[in-house]
Formats: C-alpha cells, sequence, structure tokens
C-alpha cells in the first residue's frame, strides 16, 4: 500500500475553492466596498453575466459568499470564510500598488489604517518575532512533495481575458491577477518559490501538458515575474528564476497558503514553513506597514481614489 498517496497543497486548495482572476474581483467588491446584489456586481465589474453566476456560485459553493434568507433572499453576503480572505486581497493589492503603479500615479484604491491614521500599505510579518517576512527567509519542509504529492488531478479552466480585469476602473487587486489569476499560473509560481527550475520538473510536479506549461511560463515571464538563463547547449535548455518582482509575491502566496490551511485542509500544515530569523513555525500576521500593528478589515477605512471612483467601507463609522 502507498503511503504517500497525493494530497493537495493548500496554494492548490486556494485555487480550486476561490477560483480565477475574475473570483477575487467579486471578494473585492463584497468585502472591500459592501457590494451584495447580482446586478451591482455586474455594473461595477462589467462582466459577463454568465460568468458572473458562475463565480458568485462557486464562491456559495467554496464557503466564502452565502445567500441573504427572508427579504435578503437575492443578496450574496460574504461568510466567515469570505472574512477571512481580506489578507489575501490585501497582499494583493500591495504588490499591484508597488510594482503596476507608476511612479506619478496616485493607487487606484486607499487603505488608512484607522488606528495610526496612515497608509495600511499591508505587510505580512511573523507574529513571533513581528520581522517582515520575505522569501528567503523562510524553509519549507517539502520533502513529502519529491513523493508524488504535487501530482494531483482536477479540471483547471482557460485563462481569464485579462484585459478586461480594469475595463470599468484601475485596480491594483486586478494587476496582481493578471499574473496569478489563472489556476496555472499560481502553481508555477508556487514551484518557483520551491526551489524548481527547469521546465521538465514543472511538468513533472505540476503533470500538465506541454503547450500549457510553455505558455504559462512566458506569460510570467513577459509580466517580469521569471527570468530564464541557458544552462545547457545543443540543446539549449533554459533554467526558470524568480526575479527580484517575482520574489516580491511571497507574501501573496503566502497569504493563499495561510488561507487553504484554514479553511480547506485538515491535520496540520501541509508544508510546514519555518521563519528562519527567530527559528520558529511561522505564523503570518497582516500588519500596517506604517505602525507594525495588526491590520483588520474593522480597522481599514478604504476609498477609491479620484481616477477610479469614490466608493468608500468603514469611512467615518
Amino acid at each position: 500500500m502507498n503511503d504517500f498517496e497525493p494530497r493537495p497543497d493548500a496554494i492548490y486548495l486556494t485555487s480550486q475553492a476561490v477560483g480565477n482572476a475574475w473570483s477575487w474581483l467579486v471578494m473585492r467588491e463584497a468585502l472591500l466596498h459592501g457590494v451584495h446584489r447580482f446586478a451591482d456586481f455586474h455594473g461595477r465589474l462589467g462582466i459577463a453575466r454568465s460568468t458572473l453566476s458562475a463565480r458568485l456560485s462557486h464562491l456559495v459553493d467554496s464557503g466564502l459568499l452565502m445567500r441573504g434568507l427572508g427579504d435578503a433572499a437575492d443578496e450574496y453576503l460574504v461568510a466567515p470564510a469570505g472574512e477571512d480572505f481580506f489578507d489575501c486581497l490585501m497582499t494583493a493589492l500591495a504588490w499591484g500598488d508597488r510594482w503596476c503603479v507608476k511612479d506619478s500615479e496616485e493607487p487606484p484604491l486607499r487603505v488608512t489604517h484607522r488606528q495610526c491614521g496612515g497608509p495600511a500599505s499591508p505587510e505580512l510579518h511573523c507574529a513571533a518575532c513581528r520581522k517582515v517576512v520575505v522569501a528567503h527567509d523562510v524553509y519549507a519542509e517539502h520533502a513529502e512533495r519529491r513523493l508524488g504529492t504535487t501530482r494531483m488531478p482536477g479540471r483547471y479552466h482557460r485563462a481569464p481575458d485579462y484585459g478586461l480585469l480594469e475595463r470599468n476602473r484601475p485596480c491594483s487587486i486586478a494587476r496582481t491577477q493578471t499574473v496569478l489569476g489563472d489556476r496555472w499560473n499560481c502553481l508555477v509560481v508556487r514551484e518557483a518559490f520551491f526551489g524548481v527550475h527547469r521546465f521538465d520538473e514543472f511538468r513533472t510536479n505540476l503533470d500538465i501538458s506541454t503547450n500549457i506549461l510553455a505558455d504559462r511560463l512566458s506569460h510570467l515571464m513577459e509580466h517580469g515575474v521569471l527570468a530564464r538563463t541557458p544552462y545547457q547547449q545543443r540543446p539549449t535548455r533554459y533554467a526558470y528564476h524568480l526575479t527580484k518582482k517575482g520574489l516580491d509575491l511571497y507574501p501573496v502566496a503566502l497569504a493563499i497558503i495561510a488561507w487553504g490551511e484554514r479553511w480547506k485542509a485538515s491535520g496540520g500544515p501541509l508544508v510546514p514553513l519555518t521563519h528562519i530569523p527567530c527559528g520558529t513555525r511561522l505564523h503570518a500576521l497582516l500588519c500596517c506597514g506604517t505602525c507594525s500593528d495588526p491590520l483588520t478589515l474593522a480597522e481599514a477605512d478604504i476609498a477609491e481614489t479620484a481616477s477610479a471612483g469614490r466608493t468608500t467601507r468603514n469611512a467615518g463609522k
């Protein structure tokens, strides 16, 4: 009997539960802007009605949203698992602000930490030592992955049309999802963080077809997340490495891992992480980049800037 039956890791579980880039933007609307009705989602996202209906149904089935009762039967309300998705949205927002907004531009969404009154500038800190978590400071105990646990069956849908994500207004979360908003892209980045560099390694670990892998690697290189260098001649073969921009995606990946392990995993961490500077099991805490205190939805004032509109949540409450 095989003692190492394949099982998904938390990034896989989250990608299955949440879905593609459109699902992230639905959660953005529900969680950050208080949108609940189908017509309001449709108007703000500019998404095809059939796609929106499918995304909403998927999020309800996955437990991030729930249908209202009684007079609110036509509403989609945020469930506890959806409220906990706040960290994922904030880390995606922060990465998009850093890498996809020009220096002369104001970020489309302003998040102010009510406690200190400064820009939230969300960061993930180690809960034990309170240092900012970066990729090189984390050790992943992933020996089990080398025994086949990453070859997970499942249906992967076509990548969304990234050009439509900002059709109605600019958004840093949408720009991050241009990179990670397809399940294969997210899993390729996962493998890169685990030290996978060669094409055949990616293909074997992900059990992915050659043409899909080549397309996703090209996509990630076009967005500056991966760079390739030759390691063999005749024939030429390349190694793929995370760039500085790619390494900075780690907080997004870590938030995705944490959410998946809290809501979709069982039996403890699927890939235990150790924070090297303090030597403890890593528990990431979303914090304000101004005062370093914990950042929660209740303590965040969220406003769209002039270029994106003026919708607010929590401001003045």
